[in-house]
């Protein structure tokens, strides 16, 4: 157990240890913006189940804006909004360019979840409780519907320990398992989720969030074991060998397996 006046950990760093360039939103790939493109009308005679993706779709992560509380006929209505964290845009399941995107359904058939699980993630996501690596794709659901409905298609699902809102920026950080002789010192790896963006970190304070000392526990053993995701605020720490980014945590998110 860890002690719980004390989870911050902040090691000793080596000599001329590069602190984290600051941290950016990425851009979309090819083109301008589309944000008024009207939206395409997906490929005729799909067979009902059969995912249309969206051009150029990648695995990226999202968190739910907002219930979509439109008054249509489904799947065109209802649902949620999501949208890429640490991002000013999103590509859409048809195609374009949005600050948001609706989102109809999550599928997590590619999870293997059983049906507990499940209930739990999709309750969690839909409150904004939880993070979805993923694509949004089109999905014909009803032969005699014209409109696929818009799928987020799941291949990792990380839940908030807390509950609470996130704020900051979202990183996922591994431990790295070096130990200096001075300080600051690159215990920790960070890479913005959706973003090229990455650097060290001197130390992670996941007792910020005000998670319990059993969550910090598991949070630090997620570390070793592969990552954890936070949202959170940099600080910076100094010592004789310079200058180097400390996070504390407004949130953190565990891998659900």
């Amino acid at each position: 157990m860890l002690d719980t006046t004390h989870h911050r950990i902040s090691r000793l760093a080596l000599l001329g240890a590069l602190t984290l360039p600051a941290l950016a939103c990425d851009a979309p790939g090819d083109g301008a913006l589309a944000p008024d493109e009207p939206r395409t009308e997906p490929a005729a005679a799909v067979d009902p189940g059969a995912p249309i993706e969206a051009e150029g779709a990648v695995a990226d992560y999202f968190i739910v804006t907002r219930p979509d509380l439109r008054k249509c006929m489904s799947p065109m209505c209802g649902g949620h909004f999501v949208a890429r964290v640490n991002t000013s845009v999103t590509r859409c399941a048809d195609g374009t360019w949005q600050d948001e995107c609706h989102m109809f359904e999550l599928d997590l058939s590619r999870l293997r979840l059983d049906r507990s699980t499940a209930a739990k993630v999709k309750e969690a996501f839909g409150a904004g409780k939880a993070l979805v690596r993923g694509e949004l794709g089109q999905v014909k659901t009803d032969p005699l519907w014209p409109r696929p409905a818009d799928v987020l298609i799941a291949s990792e699902v990380w839940l908030g320990a807390t509950g609470k809102a996130p704020e900051g920026h979202f990183s996922r950080v591994e431990s790295t398992g070096i130990v200096c002789i001075t300080s600051p010192c690159p215990s920790f790896s960070e890479k913005s989720l959706n973003t090229s963006v990455s650097g060290p970190l001197d130390s992670i304070d996941l007792s910020a969030s005000g998670a319990t000392p059993e969550q910090v526990e598991g949070g630090f053993a997620a570390l070793a074991a592969g990552g954890v995701l936070v949202a959170g605020h940099h600080t910076v720490i100094t010592g004789p060998a310079g200058s180097m980014n400390g996070l504390e945590a407004v949130e953190l998110y565990l891998p659900v397996r």
